[in-house]
């Protein structure tokens, strides 16, 4: 059975904002628990086919487990999700600004004060959906323009999580990149290794020495990102390649073919695709990832260490599980990785009176 989420454990006050959790369920079964802080997904739990509920994805039992724990843990992450090298960020016509860095010498996922460490608005809640609102700010990030960001989650009869966002840019030009961060683990516990994965993706995005992209993109064909046809993650994994080696372990961006299928469900945003399809053999559960974004990032988890300060998490029942590399799996879909300090790479500046729209969809089958 899913792990029973106490809601007391999430309540507390946060930077002058309260933080709670709120549980979203749908008429098909699936049960998702929010925490406003930098809106996390806290608990996917899917029907397991016996009357019961199974977690699939990674999460502490507290508030105060994301506080000490990894950092990006089902997290909403913005305002640029990856590494902006050096803390660098061009801007057209030729002026780089220095953000502030928070991964050796580089911005990781927003920096340090980004959207997965701030206390969310919330505007709505319902019994299967609800909204929240953050502000980007540019004295947080060094980032210019203020952009509104209003975060639309709910829960679809068919066992589908939608979020979907609406960001408006307020007062300059800026750029935007948000994504999803939640580890998942069909199984409900032990290694994704086993899980299969299909992405129609033909090109990916290499990295230099430094874990940034090296500006150009190069054919999956032969590599351990090939995943056009299903693999196993530990297939993948274990192919020799500089790369593997380079990021510590399977972490890249996959540029989706244009020929990625269009969804047909219902959305309020324009454009979604399968990004990627991720299945545990044993259990028989399986996860669509649709998205509106060119591509996806997979983190097979190497950063989960077994390292109980960080990696004590929720385990089956009410029990614990302390997390090893591989127990989890992320599929981030987002904008090209470092984009705006790579001319041959897409980026889009976005002007005052702009609103930006995307949307992530995880769509669940099984038993």
């Amino acid at each position: 059975m899913a792990h029973t989420l106490s809601r007391e454990a999430f309540q507390q006050e946060l930077h002058g904002q309260r933080t709670d959790l709120y549980t979203l369920r749908g008429a098909g079964g699936l049960q998702v628990a929010v925490s406003n802080y930098g809106a996390r997904l806290v608990q996917v739990a899917v029907p397991d086919g016996q009357g019961g509920l199974v977690d699939v994805a990674l999460g502490y039992d507290s508030l105060q487990g994301y506080l000490d724990g990894q950092l990006s843990m089902g997290a909403f992450i913005g305002r640029w999700a990856g590494r902006l090298r050096a803390g660098q960020l061009h801007v057209p016509g030729g002026c780089t600004l220095q953000l502030p860095t928070n991964s050796g010498p580089h911005h990781h996922h927003g920096g340090p004060l980004g959207s997965r460490f701030q206390v969310f608005g919330v505007t709505e809640v319902q019994a299967d959906a609800m909204v929240l609102t953050h502000t980007f700010r540019t004295e947080d990030d060094a980032v210019p323009g203020t952009v509104r960001l209003t975060l639309y989650l709910q829960v679809t009869p068919d066992n589908a999580l939608h979020m979907e966002w609406m960001a408006e840019v307020a007062d300059a030009a800026t750029v935007f990149n948000p994504t999803g961060h939640a580890f998942f683990n069909l199984a409900g516990a032990g290694s994704t290794l086993g899980h299969t994965l299909q992405v129609p993706a033909s090109r990916y995005v290499p990295l230099a020495a430094d874990v940034c992209p090296t500006g150009v993109v190069e054919p999956v064909q032969g590599t351990p990102f090939d995943f056009r046809q299903t693999r196993s993650v530990a297939d993948a994994t274990a192919m020799p390649h500089e790369q593997l080696a380079r990021a510590g372990g399977l972490d890249h961006y996959l540029v989706l073919d244009d020929a990625s299928p269009v969804s047909v469900a219902p959305s309020a945003t324009p454009g979604l695709r399968l990004a990627a399809q991720l299945a545990d053999p044993a259990s028989g559960r399986a996860m669509q990832v649709w998205s509106t974004a060119p591509g996806v990032q997979v983190y097979a988890g190497h950063g989960l260490k077994g390292d109980p300060a960080r990696d004590l998490g929720r385990g089956p029942g009410q029990g614990t599980w302390l997390w090893q590399p591989g127990d989890g799996i992320c599929l981030e879909p987002m904008e090209y990785p470092d984009a705006p300090n790579h001319l041959a790479f897409p980026v889009r500046w976005w002007l005052p009176g702009d609103v930006v729209r995307g949307s992530i969809v995880y769509r669940f089958t099984g038993p």
